[in-house]
């Protein structure tokens, strides 16, 4: 099978999983949706449990596609800052994954250890990649500083999802994502600039 045809199952168990959740879905309903037999599934993947960990990269591969483009082109700090704000701007305002991706962590909080193992190595992988680019944009040194905010930046896109998926968010999408990009490109380099001067709530650490 091509990796055209790989994809096609990666895409299939996407759309299953965002209706049925990730109990409800079988491989052979997976090869259904996505017009194969199921020994073509299993030439690919083993288990399901394979199987979701391709689905939740495709969930989750902002980071990596950027990190991705950095290295592949010419690019210009400019020009990856700008990529990241519209990749932040299209998940918040098109993200066709965000069930997808809650319906896999129900699965992981529900006791699934080796899925739950998975949503820790992505999350890491996200954060670290987010340090990376930090580096890179705003031309700065690395610092252990750098993951700390990049978690703070993945788990606040992970919120607005989250608020999104509940339809509760209570402001417009869009003009959300563009906050979040002001505040990234302005506030984060002055942040980790000044971090020698961050001592305020010292006192809370315990």
């Amino acid at each position: 099978m091509s990796k055209q045809g790989k994809q096609k199952i990666i895409e299939a168990a996407q759309r299953l999983i965002s209706k049925k959740g990730v109990e409800k879905t079988s491989m052979r309903d997976i090869a259904i949706e996505a017009g194969i037999t199921t020994g073509a599934i299993y030439y690919y993947y083993k288990s399901k449990e394979e199987l979701l960990y391709d689905v939740m990269d495709y969930a989750t591969a902002i980071t990596a596609n950027i990190i991705q483009m950095r290295n592949a082109a010419q690019s210009t700090p400019d020009q990856v800052l700008d990529e990241i704000a519209r990749q932040v701007a299209h998940r918040l305002t098109h993200n066709a994954n965000r069930r997808l991706r809650y319906n896999l962590a129900y699965q992981a909080a529900l006791g699934d250890e080796t899925l739950r193992q998975k949503f820790g190595s992505d999350y890491s992988a996200q954060a670290e990649r987010t340090a990376q680019l930090f580096n890179y944009v705003f031309n700065m040194q690395s610092t252990p500083m750098d993951l700390y905010l990049g978690i703070i930046m993945v788990a606040a896109l992970d919120g607005i999802d989250l608020q999104q998926f509940i339809g509760a968010l209570p402001v417009d999408a869009a003009s959300l994502a563009k906050a979040y990009n002001e505040f990234f490109a302005f506030a984060v380099p002055r942040f980790l600039a000044q971090q020698d001067e961050a001592h305020r709530f010292d006192h809370l650490i315990e």
